[in-house]
């Protein structure tokens, strides 16, 4: 069965990858939906991705858009917890339905929910790339975590064709055993939003006047 583990903070990446089963979308695909997301809103890159990743819920989901999916939020949140899709087992039915991209805001996680087609039987994959692999869930199951408030599940629907496989590759040097961190080389265009960042934090810091304790 698929799955992708999780490598540096990529967790939006592997959710993607997870969900369609597949390694088709890579990292540089979610740079280039945040670039994208600059162009169409000025919204700054170093808000949607940091150096290791770390992926905005904007860039995740336009990185699935772009490849002409459909993706429709699943649970309006309010004073209380609202699913305004159709319900699971229904959706499932669907030869289009891919899974759901789920955020968790709580931790700043991606992870997703999809189906696998099982000796002629349709079930759901709860699947976590911080995990050792896909659990089988319920469909009620996963409407009570994406309802609860405890879980703060955010649901997002996929649908669209299946992905072409592509098979996932540990990039080269990485290390992907929990607790290490693995390199990764931002872009150009990161380091030069950055690098103006740090040289706007070093002038304001220049002109803020010193403050003395005269009653020392």
């Amino acid at each position: 069965m698929f799955f992708v583990r999780q490598q540096s903070n990529k967790c939006g990446l592997h959710a993607i990858q997870n969900l369609f089963k597949s390694a088709s979308i890579k990292a540089n695909d979610l740079h280039q939906a945040c670039a994208t997301i600059h162009k169409e809103t000025g919204d700054c890159i170093k808000n949607h991705e940091s150096y290791g990743g770390d992926w905005s819920v904007s860039a995740v989901l336009k990185a699935m858009h772009d490849r002409g999916y459909e993706i429709i939020r699943a649970v309006k949140s309010g004073a209380t917890r609202e699913w305004c899709v159709e319900n699971i087992e229904d959706v499932m039915a669907q030869p289009d339905f891919r899974g759901f991209i789920i955020h968790q805001p709580q931790n700043r996680h991606f992870t997703c929910i999809r189906p696998e087609d099982i000796d002629g039987e349709r079930h759901l994959y709860y699947v976590d790339s911080q995990s050792d692999g896909p659990i089988r869930i319920s469909h009620r199951l996963a409407t009570r975590r994406c309802l609860a408030a405890a879980y703060a599940w955010e649901p997002f629907l996929v649908r669209g064709p299946e992905m072409n496989f592509v098979e996932s590759i540990v990039e080269p040097g990485m290390n992907v055993e929990i607790g290490h961190r693995q390199k990764f080389q931002p872009s150009a265009e990161f380091l030069r939003e950055w690098e103006g960042l740090t040289s706007q934090r070093n002038k304001e810091s220049k002109h803020t006047p010193r403050i003395v304790d005269t009653k020392a």
